[in-house]
């Protein structure tokens, strides 16, 4: 099984109004939610670097194209290590 991780696509997230960009991201230094104002400038900031989506969470396999997105983990890469034999 091969598990997805979700993305945002950045272009249709600055069409979004304020009210729901309020909240969407944390300042990773001190955790406060960014501003609506400051949503944008970050979304606007990755449009200048290339990236057409983010992922809405860790992803050590994503595609910031166009077409992109996360590209899949395996059922190894999302399980738990087990306790033993099974």
């Amino acid at each position: 099984m091969t598990t997805y991780h979700m993305h945002i696509e950045v272009r249709g997230a600055l069409k979004w109004p304020k009210s729901r960009l309020k909240g969407m991201f944390r300042n990773k230094e001190t955790g406060k939610h960014l501003t609506p104002d400051e949503v944008r400038e970050l979304l606007m900031d990755h449009l200048t670097e290339g990236h057409e989506c983010i992922p809405c969470g860790p992803c050590d396999n994503f595609n910031h194209g166009k077409d992109g997105g996360c590209m899949g983990h395996n059922d190894q890469h999302n399980r738990p290590a087990s306790a033993g034999p099974g």
